[in-house]
């Protein structure tokens, strides 16, 4: 195993608590694939079979929902040792709900389901840690489920208090593009716009590039 791939698995909760011998030892007892992606390659179309549990080992893999006329909403961005979808791998149907694509250039590892059931069996931990991370995914969906329920202004609002909440300022940077952003929010571009324009527009905030400077928060 390269250093890459266990980097990437040491960062993924799934194995939490194991020290890299214990990871290699673990591996060692599996079958498990790397596959690289280009950016832009499809990982897995909605509607696919899930039979593998995913784990991200380097670069940036989306989950999107696109709809009908093309509208994308962006369901998650996964980073190194994420596990893509990992509560569908034993669903009754289980089928990816969302479709994958990679970001930029990155490498996913595979295991079939029936060598996680193996894992689960040879280290207990590896089975705490699962419940883990399906009881923290339960509550990220049900998070952006709310989020994708709210008025535009109200989703806005949410993503900035969020930030300032985490950069524990009032001037915080926002990373993603306005396009990435829109998708996060499950709006159009332009009202993501519009409604940034009418919050500087009210002295709610400033905007300067990706910084965004809170002026009002009362009146977010």
């Amino acid at each position: 195993m390269d250093i890459d791939t266990l980097n990437g698995l040491k960062n993924c909760p799934l194995f939490k608590g194991l020290t890299d011998k214990e990871i290699i030892d673990l591996m060692h007892r599996v079958q498990y694939r790397v596959h690289e992606y280009k950016r832009g390659d499809l990982f897995a179309l909605a509607g696919d079979p899930c039979r593998h549990a995913n784990i991200v080992v380097s670069g940036e893999i989306s989950a999107k929902i696109i709809g009908p006329s093309g509208r994308i909403i962006r369901m998650d961005l996964h980073h190194s040792g994420q596990l893509l979808a990992p509560a569908f791998l034993f669903a009754k149907d289980g089928h990816y709900p969302v479709t994958i694509e990679a970001e930029r250039v990155s490498r996913v590892l595979r295991i079939g389901s029936d060598d996680v059931k193996t894992m689960l069996l040879l280290d207990p931990r590896i089975a705490t840690n699962l419940v883990c991370i399906l009881s923290n995914n339960i509550s990220f969906l049900t998070k952006k489920v709310g989020l994708l329920s709210m008025t535009v202004r109200e989703k806005v609002g949410s993503i900035i208090k969020a930030e300032m909440k985490r950069q524990g300022t009032s001037s915080i940077y926002i990373a993603l593009s306005r396009q990435q952003l829109a998708d996060d929010l499950g709006i159009q571009k332009y009202s993501l716009q519009r409604c940034l324009h009418e919050l500087q527009e009210e002295g709610v905030i400033r905007v300067e590039g990706r910084v965004v400077h809170v002026d009002n928060i009362a009146l977010l």
